[in-house]
């Protein structure tokens, strides 16, 4: 069914994070182009995205952590009764194409390949990323902290830090899966061993400023369809059942 087209055709404007800018982004896209509408989506971290908002730019939709959402609802940013929950991202491990394929498959033989690589890259904790603090969290408990930041060189975003893996500038990159996935030339290893594992949670919510709030929630529906949960999925993202 056609939403809106008679209204005349409207620029919805998406902010989303880096970690789900793939999916989001076709799902918005495919979802304007079939009301003859268009999608403006703009990706960042949670905290930029959170900065935007209270600087006064508005959005149609909004999706950050589901961490970041709480704070945007307590200061008014978001249409709390349309908030939903879409998904969970893992943390991921990635070299070179082409490069060795060191052993990832549990916590000793991952901490053994982080103390043996000469390099690594991930998201500058500073930025406030959350794939930095679940970072730092299982670092802390490999005890391999200090060890690994003595190598690690910083990015802004996710994908940055795998750019870096696939020119050959950095052996080893963390990143989300789903920033990982997109990246011509990056070899998934897999996921941190799921003992170390902490899913980070992704929530959407109608900007308090959209233009066109009613467009705004009618894209809800297709992110949280069967359809958008398969493209979610197929990501590298779990998505929530609702």
């Amino acid at each position: 069914m056609l939403f809106g087209a008679s209204a005349g055709a409207a620029e919805l404007k998406v902010m989303v994070t880096g970690s789900m800018a793939t999916p989001l982004k076709e799902i918005a896209e495919s979802f304007a182009r079939r009301n003859g509408h268009t999608a403006n989506v703009t990706a960042g971290i949670t905290t930029t995205v959170t900065a935007t908002l209270q600087a006064g730019e508005n959005a149609d939709l909004v999706e950050v952590t589901s961490v970041g959402m709480d704070q945007l609802e307590r200061e008014k940013l978001i249409v709390p009764e349309s908030r939903i929950e879409i998904a969970r991202a893992l943390i991921g491990v990635a070299v070179r194409e082409g490069a060795m394929v060191p052993d990832i498959s549990n916590a000793e033989a991952l901490k053994r390949t982080l103390l043996d690589a000469k390099s690594i890259t991930f998201v500058n904790p500073r930025f406030g990323g959350q794939v930095s603090v679940n970072l730092k969290a299982f670092l802390d408990r490999l005890d391999i902290g200090d060890e690994v930041t003595r190598k690690t060189t910083y990015t802004t975003t996710g994908e940055e830090a795998v750019q870096k893996v696939v020119r050959g500038e950095v052996d080893i990159v963390l990143a989300f899966v789903s920033e990982i996935l997109p990246v011509r030339g990056a070899k998934w290893l897999g996921p941190l061993p799921a003992a170390l594992q902490v899913p980070t949670s992704y929530s959407a919510a109608i900007g308090v400023g959209s233009a066109s709030p009613e467009l705004a929630r009618a894209l809800l529906a297709p992110i949280t369809s069967a359809e958008g949960r398969r493209v979610i999925a197929d990501a590298g993202l779990e998505p929530i059942a609702r």
